[in-house]
Parts: structure tokens; C-alpha cells; sequence
């Protein structure tokens, strides 16, 4: 029997990349975005005759670029189907770029990016789709940096990068044989797309996400088409814009870039996207979004994998109605990161030659409320409320107590309060009834211990104690009942709440009784009259003791 001769096919001499082909999750859809953000902005380099000649063929400038851009797909065009690297790696090179031994996206930024912004984001990637060690080559630990910023050092940890897996991406794409576009299936790894894993090691090939060469393009650009920002030296977010208009978004992408190490400065998955929507709508409120909502994952270690950032929490945030996004607009200007210093001292030397050497530290210290109202807004909730976890709950970062940090943030309480940001009746009135109280009992405390003053200043911070145990140790309706009754039962001549009682009353029944306790300890951390400043300073002096020996 003849053997039948294999037809032998052309090589493909176009890919199409659709954004709406059912192959297309959200991270890639994201990654076609990133790609036509790159396409974008060389069409516009080589118009603008502002390209570099060793980046860009110089066909492409005397004949023209070979790929179509649409709202909803890319066409990229082979002249040569056995050269289509011809066409991927230009587009590569300049995609992935480094710049001072860190990774540098060129066309997700305008201008020149700050060399404190660019670190920022490659911590964001490292802990993200750049985790593991064989995805880079470069130092093995971080090290310091002095950067200068508004005339005052502040020092940086940064990992220095000589190469990673995104720059030679292309490779992944062509037939290293025939010099083709490949026909293969390809592994999607947890560095193209964070949160991909192997479900089984004993069943590796069929358990492992893979996809097509349109899925592999598209996963390799995501880190441009999304944006990844760390929360802290553990965790990150990657936050994912539904794209739904390829060239409306190529357009916008570089808006979603912080400008500034201050706007790196997130506080969770809320804070992140409405900072980005803040960035994305610029000045003009009317501007139309280029992306329909952005959704934010988080990546942390967990207990059963340590070394590793998993993927552990998703939230898909739509953009804010105008309401809530005049009072985000509020917590931002009222709770932004603020510079702060401290005292380092240096040992050198040994025995009678240690010299001991003191200097200025320099770093952001951010606000813990502003996360919370960000994150209440984006799930339609009171922007205070849970204001009670910042009395109970402790910094993952750090292991000590939110509360310690609150009164750094009573001057932003003031005015977030006194500001226009309440919608029912009631809550101002609480407050104002809490406030008057604690007036009246820190005035009673101050009469009582005249010309003493350490006593003065213990009975006031065992007053502040005695109240945030009690409002925060309430489990029950009946329990915060008692303790708020009781506060006020100790201050005769309320007049807040004489004459606003009707209005105060609904807030303590059994379906309001919980943000009744978020607005007591929002009262509580926002006092301002007699026994403020003394709490004041010993919240600074707590800090001053925080200083650092090296």
C-alpha cells in the first residue's frame, strides 16, 4: 500500500489578534491592549521622526509599518513568512527595555519616567509576573539607594536587573527551524500570566495552562497593557483594565502610570483602582474612561507556600458615580502620604575605636484611612464604614496596632468631617454629641489635676483608653448602648444631642448600632479640644523611639 504524501501547507504570512475572540480572557484582552499601546506609539515615533534608527527597521519608516491597528484587533502583516522574526523582535526590543539596571516600559509612560517610579513598578512586577529567580538575571539580593527628591535624600531598596524573560519573548513565537510563525500550543507560566500554575505535578502536560500563539503574544505584553504596584515588601496588585476599545485605550494607557513615587503609594485593591481612575479622568470629570472596570488582584504569600506570591483575592471595581467620587477626591487630598524623617545612627569601628555617627532618614509614611474609604467607596458602602478595624486590627506589615498611627491622620478626620460628605441624618449630629462628651470629661480631668501635669496626661490617655475599649469591644447593640449612653451620661447640657436626638436616635437601634460604633471611634480619633495635644505627644514620642541603629 503507497504511503499518501503530506500536503505541504504555506506558512502563514499574517496573525490576527481579536480582542473579542472567545480565547481571550480578561488578563489577555489586557495584553492585546498593552500590545496596541506599543504599535501606537512607534506609528507616532516614526511620524513624529523622533525614532531611534537602531530600534526601528528602517523599512518600516520609507514603506510603512507592517500591522493594521482596529478598535477591536490587530493585523500584523509577514512580507517574508519565513523572517516573521523580522517583525517581533523590533517590536520586543522596544516594547522591554531596561534603564539603570531596572526594567523599563517606555511606551506605558509620557516624558521622562522618575528613576524612584520606575523602581516602584519593577518591585510591582517583581512580585507579580516576575517572581521567580530564573525569570531575570541580575543581583542576587537588593540594595540600597539615595535618590533625591524635593532636595532631601530618600533611600530606596531595589533589585539591579541585567536581563528578564519578557526582552526575548519573541523567541517563543517562531518556528526555530523554518523561521515561521508557530503552529505549536505554548505554556502560559505564572510569569506570563500571574496566577497560572500547574494543577498537577504528576500530570503536568495536562494540567498546565497553555494557549496559541494570539494567547502567548498577548500574555507577554500584559505587563503593559495592566499595571502592577506593590502594597508593601510582601504583596502587590495587579490591576487588569477590561479593555473594549483597542485604540480608545493605546491612547490612554500611558494616563494609568503614577507620575510620581507619591502616587505609587497604595494602601490595598480599593485605593489602587480609584487612584488609577483618578489618573485616567485627569481634570475633565467628562472625559469618557477608556476602559469599562478595572479589576484588581491581589498577590501575597500564603502559610502553604511562603517563598511564593499567590494569587488570593480578586475585585472587579467599576468606575465611581460622581457622589462618591467628590468624596474620594476629599480622602485624597485630606489623607495624603506625608514625608516624614528620623534618626539613624551608624556604628563603625570596634573597642575603643566605635565611632557612633547620627543622621536624617528619610521616607513616605502613608495614610491607613484613606485605603479604607477608597475601598468602601468602590463596594457602594459609607466611606467610614468599618472605621473600627483601625482600632482593632494590626499592620500586616509590621505587627503593631493600627491605632498607634491614627493620630497622624486627626488633622485629615477634621476636615474629612467638617467637609461635604454626609448624605443622611444623623451621623454629623453623632459625632458632634461624642466630641461635646469628651470635652466635657477631658475638662473635668484637666480641673482636677491643675499644675500636675504627668498625672494630667496619664488620666487623659486612660480616658482615650477607656472609651476605645468600650466603643471597639462592643459586640452587641445592647453593649454599645451602654458604653455610649454612659459616656454621655457623664456631660450634663449635651446640646449636639439635645437638639438632634431624633435625628441620633435611629443609629442605635439594631440595624444601625454598628456604624453608630464606626462614628464614635471616628469621634474618638478626630478630638480636637482639651487632651488632643497631650495625646498628640505621646503618639510622637512613640514614633521618635522608633529610630533605627545600623
Amino acid at each position: 500500500m503507497s504511503k499518501i504524501a503530506k500536503l505541504k501547507t504555506a506558512p502563514p504570512d499574517h496573525l490576527e489578534v481579536s480582542l473579542f475572540d472567545p480565547e481571550m480572557d480578561l488578563l489577555l484582552r489586557a495584553g492585546i491592549g498593552g500590545l496596541a499601546t506599543t504599535l501606537l506609539w512607534i506609528e507616532r515615533s516614526i511620524q513624529s521622526e523622533q525614532c531611534d534608527d537602531d530600534e526601528i527597521p528602517a523599512s518600516w519608516v520609507d514603506q510603512g509599518v507592517p500591522w493594521k491597528l482596529h478598535s477591536d484587533k490587530i493585523l500584523l502583516n509577514f512580507v517574508d513568512p519565513g523572517k516573521v522574526e523580522d517583525v517581533f523582535k523590533p517590536i520586543f526590543r522596544i516594547a522591554f527595555g531596561l534603564n539603570e539596571r531596572a526594567i523599563d516600559l517606555p511606551t506605558t509612560y509620557i516624558g521622562k519616567q522618575p528613576q524612584s517610579v520606575r523602581i516602584n513598578l519593577q518591585r510591582g512586577l517583581m512580585l507579580t509576573f516576575l517572581q521567580h529567580g530564573k525569570t531575570r538575571t541580575g543581583d542576587k539580593k537588593d540594595s540600597d539607594l539615595n535618590l533625591d527628591i524635593d532636595g532631601k535624600p530618600y533611600q530606596f531598596s531595589t533589585r539591579c536587573i541585567d536581563w528578564y524573560k519578557h526582552q526575548d519573548g519573541y523567541q517563543d513565537l517562531v518556528n526555530k527551524k523554518s523561521g515561521t510563525l508557530s503552529k505549536k500550543t505554548a505554556e502560559l507560566p505564572g510569569t506570563l500570566y500571574p496566577g497560572a500554575a500547574v494543577r498537577h505535578n504528576g500530570f503536568a502536560g495536562q494540567t498546565k495552562y497553555e494557549g496559541s500563539v494570539s494567547q502567548l503574544l498577548a500574555a507577554y505584553f500584559a505587563p503593559i497593557g495592566t499595571l502592577a504596584l506593590p502594597i508593601n515588601r510582601g504583596s502587590a496588585v495587579l490591576l487588569v483594565p477590561d479593555v473594549q476599545d483597542l485604540l480608545l485605550f493605546a491612547d490612554n494607557r500611558r494616563k494609568i502610570t503614577p507620575l510620581s513615587y507619591r502616587d505609587c503609594l497604595i494602601g490595598g485593591s480599593g485605593d489602587a483602582v480609584l487612584q488609577l481612575y483618578a489618573r485616567l479622568r485627569g481634570d475633565d470629570t467628562q472625559q469618557k474612561l477608556a476602559v469599562a472596570s478595572v479589576t484588581a488582584f491581589v498577590f501575597r504569600p500564603t502559610a502553604w507556600a511562603s517563598q511564593q506570591k499567590s494569587r488570593v483575592a480578586a475585585d472587579k471595581i467599576e468606575p465611581l458615580d460622581a457622589r462618591r467620587l467628590e468624596i474620594f477626591r476629599y480622602a485624597k487630598d485630606y489623607f495624603a502620604p506625608r514625608k516624614a524623617s528620623r534618626k539613624v545612627t551608624e556604628k563603625t569601628g570596634k573597642g575603643k575605636l566605635a565611632k557612633s555617627t547620627e543622621r536624617d532618614e528619610f521616607f513616605w509614611s502613608d495614610s491607613i484611612v484613606r485605603p479604607l474609604i477608597a475601598d468602601n467607596l468602590a463596594h457602594r458602602r459609607d466611606w467610614f464604614a468599618g472605621f473600627t478595624k483601625l482600632f482593632v486590627d494590626r499592620d500586616p506589615a509590621n505587627g503593631k496596632p493600627f491605632r498607634d498611627r491614627l493620630p497622624f491622620e486627626r488633622t485629615g478626620l477634621i476636615n474629612m468631617i467638617k467637609a461635604d460628605v454626609w448624605d443622611k441624618p444623623g451621623q454629623m449630629a453623632l459625632i458632634g454629641a461624642v466630641h461635646h462628651a469628651l470635652r466635657g470629661r477631658y475638662g473635668q480631668i484637666a480641673s482636677e489635676t491643675a499644675n500636675q501635669k504627668a498625672a494630667m496626661q496619664n488620666r487623659f490617655r486612660g480616658e482615650y483608653d477607656r472609651w476605645r475599649l468600650a466603643f471597639s469591644g462592643a459586640k452587641t447593640a445592647d453593649q454599645f448602648r451602654h458604653s455610649i449612653c454612659d459616656l454621655f451620661s457623664r456631660v450634663p447640657a449635651n446640646k449636639e444631642l439635645q437638639a438632634n436626638w431624633t435625628d441620633v436616635l435611629p443609629w442605635l437601634d439594631e440595624s444601625g448600632w454598628q456604624h453608630a460604633r464606626d462614628l464614635a471611634l471616628l469621634a474618638l480619633a478626630s478630638y480636637q479640644g482639651k487632651g488632643a495635644k497631650e495625646l498628640a505627644a505621646v503618639a510622637e514620642a512613640s514614633e521618635a523611639g522608633d529610630s533605627l541603629t545600623t
